[in-house]
């Protein structure tokens, strides 16, 4: 079995989309969870594999797996897949089909068109819990039984008719008292000279209240309490509340990548022999473990993507390709 087979088919667990130069790209489509016209089978969501035979460029994914795997730097990892590739051709050409593993076959058409017939699904579908269709018969019509008539009562049950307005009349007085008894009764203000034994005679009292001088209603409406003013009271200003600023947005960066390596001192090895003209902004970028020289980054994709092409012309970098970073 072709070594190149075990690449694609780690990639594809991890991209959507590996593209063999020269050949084309493996593309996984989801397909959200569905069913049949009749609604009897159900289609639980899922990956499908199809195969692109216009999707050409070099996405550098191929050749940084076999950078990965058998420690070489990118020129021989590209020189390794172009090796791989021709044979892959060979295969096709000599034997009419070319099997490549859990993916799928390749085999020439009438017209010589390369025609692709995916393999196990399964491998794809492994995020989706191994989910299979399934089948649901419909259901029978209900068929609705004939209630039998009441029995008689038996002789031994008296039945008494009560009326149904006595019934809520008897109700809604049986609430009106429980409300009454609920609620307090107010009590007025007690005269406690009513109630308290004097030592003095009451004709003294009279007498001594007649004595007191009589105030007219015309003078006892004319005396007016005049009560201290109120300050208004000032509003009290409430606390704004300051909200803490929206933490920044990163943006996209889209960098020129033209070769990758596992150190950093190899890829500075690899800076200084690389020409200034063609590479203008030529650095390093750290990820994944990976030390990847740019000829260039931009923070446009179109712009990116014009010099990617521009410089592809150069036979020497005509394997750049694009990464994307914040």
């Amino acid at each position: 079995m072709l070594r190149i087979i075990g690449h694609i088919e780690r990639l594809l667990l991890r991209n959507d989309c590996v593209i063999i130069p020269q050949w084309g790209g493996f593309v996984l489509r989801e397909v959200p969870a569905s069913c049949d016209e009749e609604g009897v089978w159900f289609y639980p969501a899922r990956k499908e594999i199809s195969f692109n035979t216009s999707l050409r460029h070099t996405d550098g994914l191929l050749a940084e797996s076999y950078m990965q795997v058998y420690d070489v730097d990118y020129g021989n990892a590209a020189v390794m897949l172009e090796k791989d590739i021709e044979a892959m051709g060979d295969a096709l050409r000599e034997e009419g089909r070319l099997e490549l593993g859990r993916v799928g076959s390749f085999h020439l058409g009438e017209e010589g068109q390369l025609v692709f017939t995916p393999g196990i699904p399964d491998l794809w579908n492994a995020a989706y819990y191994g989910l299979e269709p399934f089948s649901f018969p419909k259901l029978k019509p209900l068929v609705v039984e004939e209630v039998s008539p009441r029995p008689a009562p038996a002789k031994d049950v008296i039945y008494i008719p009560v009326n149904c307005r006595f019934l809520r009349i008897a109700a809604g007085a049986a609430a009106a008292c429980a409300l009454f008894f609920l609620l307090s009764t107010p009590v007025r203000e007690v005269n406690t000279s009513a109630y308290t034994a004097s030592f003095i005679p009451s004709e003294m009292w009279t007498s001594e209240a007649s004595s007191q001088p009589v105030v007219s209603v015309e003078e006892e409406a004319s005396t007016v309490v005049v009560q201290p003013s109120v300050e208004e009271e000032k509003p009290v200003e409430e606390p704004v509340e300051v909200k803490a600023p929206a933490p920044a947005v990163r943006q996209k960066m889209y960098h020129i990548v033209i070769a990758s390596f596992p150190t950093e001192r190899q890829a500075d090895e690899f800076i200084s022999t690389v020409d200034r003209q063609a590479c203008p902004g030529v650095d390093k970028i750290l990820r994944d473990g990976k030390c990847r020289v740019y000829a260039a980054r931009f923070d446009n994709r179109e712009e990116a993507e014009r010099f990617q092409a521009t410089l592809r012309e150069n036979e020497k970098y005509k394997d750049a390709w694009l990464f994307i970073s914040r």
